[in-house]
């Protein structure tokens, strides 16, 4: 591979792309705006004399795909089928930044790459299919992550707005999984661009496992702010949403055995999520 490829990153606007963009200073990034993947000559033009793109367009918001499924299925399984189409023909390799929510949860303990998948939900589905367009691919690489969270809307700027309104929180607490902050994931791209792995890769924050309420709770902890936590289960979230809520897997634990065999950093998710809450202190 040429020591310094021509790189395209897709959804650039989303909070791993915000991250990646400090790390690599000479690629391309291509924002919805600057290019919508459902349109398949588009694709195919921005792809014309990259080496590699980094594939992180996406529809996102789990309940949102829920509600319109055919819109995710657009977006994360045609568009990704456009992009594979296009790297096919011009020979680019495909780095393609999928997600926990394509298992049902119901495993003990961690998921591996061979596991198999079952999704639950329209967001798992689509982006199932997305992996498959493109791990047919030679030499592309899919990387799985989990309850991702960086500049932008997420769970803990949600959770550090409500406890600045309320002194109580009420926080799912039977969904266990790891954290993960972009800017970690922007690292691990980088990384991986520089390499030539293939094939699926887990990556989350490192650390003991987590529930939702626990990473309330480190965010609350970081931002010095006096709100407690009452642990709720799925169904009492449910219960009291203002809308339908899509089915979550009750298992996001991904096994990190992977990446560390083959060099990757892995922050541990406290530490990331009190450099993440520090950053605006």
């Amino acid at each position: 591979m040429d020591d310094d490829p021509s790189v395209l990153v897709t959804g650039a606007g989303g909070q791993v792309g915000r991250a990646l963009v400090h790390l690599l200073p000479h690629a391309t990034f291509a924002t919805r705006r600057d290019l919508d993947v459902t349109d398949r000559v588009a694709v195919a033009e921005r792809l014309q004399g990259a080496d590699i793109v980094v594939h992180l367009a996406a529809l996102t918001n789990v309940d949102a795909c829920e509600r319109d499924p055919s819109r995710a299925r657009a977006v994360n399984d045609q568009g990704t089928s456009h992009v594979t189409t296009a790297a096919d023909a011009s020979g680019t390799r495909v780095i393609y930044l999928s997600t926990d929510y394509v298992f049902d949860g119901t495993k003990e303990g961690c998921y591996s790459e061979s596991d198999e998948t079952n999704p639950l939900n329209a967001y798992g589905s689509s982006k199932l299919a997305g992996e498959n367009h493109i791990l047919a691919l030679p030499g592309s690489l899919v990387i799985r992550t989990s309850w991702v969270y960086g500049e932008g809307r997420n769970f803990i700027t949600t959770i550090l707005s409500a406890a600045r309104a309320k002194r109580e929180l009420r926080v799912v607490d039977d969904q266990k999984g790891r954290p993960t902050w972009a800017e970690d994931i922007a690292v691990a791209l980088a990384h991986a661009i520089r390499s030539d792995i293939s094939g699926i890769l887990h990556l989350s924050g490192d650390g003991p496992e987590s529930t939702w309420a626990d990473v309330a709770e480190a965010a609350l902890e970081a931002a010095h702010l006096p709100s407690t936590v009452t642990r709720i289960s799925t169904s009492d979230y449910v219960r009291s949403a203002k809308q339908p809520v899509a089915a979550r897997p009750a298992n996001s634990m991904l096994s990190l055995s992977r990446p560390r065999e083959l060099g990757f950093v892995l922050a541990d998710w406290r530490e990331s999520v009190r450099a993440y809450v520090g950053r605006d202190a």
